[in-house]
């Protein structure tokens, strides 16, 4: 009865166990996400980064997830403000080492970027582009973007010196955002056609635009019929000449982030198709970063929405295990990457495991303790025949007239229990099949009944005084 009632008890716990289990699983599984609300940059208004991020927007409300869209003057200033925590997430170019930019990490890559040399027409670059733009109005793109950061390292390796305080320059600089670029060509398509050349002229005669393709404001400078785009010739020297001195206290590009790319020809039209042959250039991922702080529930939520969606069917966004960065994966990324997608998450996965552990813990647990309890109730033959053998020694000691602590009734009584005590283990040990063998239990049965038989001799035993002993034995003498 006391083990039915254990296994009972085991299964009834077990139960209850799995149960409360299966409830939190499920409260897990099923409990409606909260939202949550970030804040993203991807550069100016106008480009098509920023429709880009703008869509990505719109797709991320899908997964329970907010993106305020911010503006700034392109990746350097985003990553600046991700460093200050003003900023969650942005889409920046690869290549660009900030400051104690630890605090940045990657999440996936989503198109490449071109590098757009565009010369004015008429421009003499026949004896060489950088002959052809000395001392002429050269665009290097507006301070904080990447544009700018890149145009300045082209210039340094075409040994182009820009103006100082102490030197007069090799070019001119202009500093116009591609927003500022859009509005000149709008104003001059609409222009009549006596204003056209004037604004034409007012135009730099160089722009390094980096955007895109399709870009809009390539196709709107392309429509204006003043400029045509160039191939950078010199591109693969540009990207091995990588061993620029590392500052921490300022910005670079990392050339070797960079890569060698071609503007497909026939890329864009106006009263006819450019460039006329693929051109040579430079081609700038896109990354999409985050704080290393950000929390996971959001960093998954945009990695679905990068990699799981519409999003990625018309982008084909890249692992950031499948390229080269100078930040380090996201943990949050790394998690998504390594989900079991037939089956759950692998965060889903792990609270499963843990769950399971744990009650397989309080199981074995509770099933060695059981099992100690019952082993100490467990008799083999041997024990059978030893507690036997010590009833039957109670029973001789006693027939001997050695000293005992009971009377012959109570010592009759006492052993008697004890042999149907172990009939009743006997009985219960051959139904749960711990004692085997038939000539075995006929053995420890025989037994039993040969020492219950003993047991009327005890309580019929004669106890004579030991002072009429002691009497008879002197009496013996005399007699003789």
């Amino acid at each position: 009865m006391y083990f039915v009632l254990m296994r009972r008890t085991l299964w009834v716990l077990s139960s209850i166990g799995l149960a409360v289990l299966g409830l939190w699983m499920a409260n897990l599984l099923w409990s409606q996400p909260k939202n949550i609300t970030i804040r993203m940059s991807a550069g100016p208004d106008g480009t098509r980064r920023r429709d880009v991020a703008d869509y990505l927007a719109e797709l991320a409300s899908h997964h329970n997830l907010t993106i305020n869209m911010e503006s700034s003057t392109g990746s350097l200033e985003s990553l600046s403000l991700m460093r200050n925590g003003d900023l969650d997430a942005a889409i920046v170019s690869n290549g660009i080492l900030v400051p104690f930019g630890d605090e940045i990490q990657v999440l996936g890559a989503i198109q490449t970027e071109m590098v757009h040399l565009l010369v004015r027409n008429g421009l003499a670059v026949d004896e060489g582009l950088v002959e052809a733009v000395r001392g002429k109005r050269v665009n290097v793109g507006e301070k904080g973007s990447n544009e700018a950061m890149l145009a300045r390292e082209f210039l340094d390796f075409a040994h182009l010196k820009l103006p100082s305080e102490s030197q007069q320059g090799d070019i001119i600089p202009t500093e116009f955002g591609n927003t500022q670029l859009v509005a000149m060509a709008d104003m001059i398509l609409q222009a009549r056609e006596e204003d056209k050349a004037r604004l034409l002229a007012e135009m730099p005669d160089c722009l390094i635009i980096q955007a895109t393709m399709p870009s809009t404001v390539v196709q709107r400078i392309i429509e204006t019929e003043g400029y045509k785009i160039m191939p950078i010739l010199a591109s693969s020297a540009f990207l091995m000449d990588n061993l620029q001195a590392v500052d921490a206290s300022t910005s670079i590009i990392a050339r070797e982030f960079l890569e060698k790319a071609k503007i497909p020809v026939n890329s864009y039209f106006a009263k006819s198709a450019m460039p006329v042959s693929e051109c040579e250039t430079i081609g700038v991922q896109l990354l999409v970063v985050a704080r290393k702080s950000l929390e996971a529930k959001a960093v998954g939520s945009l990695m679905e929405t990068i990699f799981d969606d519409e999003f990625s069917r018309r982008i084909k966004p890249k692992s950031p295990r499948d390229i080269a960065t100078p930040f380090a994966i996201h943990p949050g990324a790394q998690a998504y990457l390594d989900r079991d997608k037939p089956l759950a998450s692998r965060e889903v996965l792990g609270w499963i495991s843990q769950g399971f552990s744990l009650f397989g813990a309080v199981c074995a647990g509770a099933l060695s303790f059981w099992g100690l309890l019952r082993s100490k109730h467990f008799r083999t033959p041997s024990d059978y025949f030893e507690e036997i053998r010590k009833v039957n020694q109670a029973a001789i000691n006693s027939s001997l007239n050695s000293p005992a602590a009971l009377e012959p009734k109570e010592l009759a009584d006492h052993l008697d229990n004890r042999i149907q005590k172990m009939r009743q283990d006997l009985i219960e040990d051959i139904c749960e099949r711990r004692i085997k063998g038939d000539l075995v239990i006929a053995n420890i049965l025989s037994l039993l009944k040969d020492a219950e038989q003993n047991l009327p001799k005890i309580q019929h035993k004669t106890v004579v005084p030991e002072e009429s002993r002691l009497r008879a034995r002197r009496s013996r003498p005399e007699a003789a």
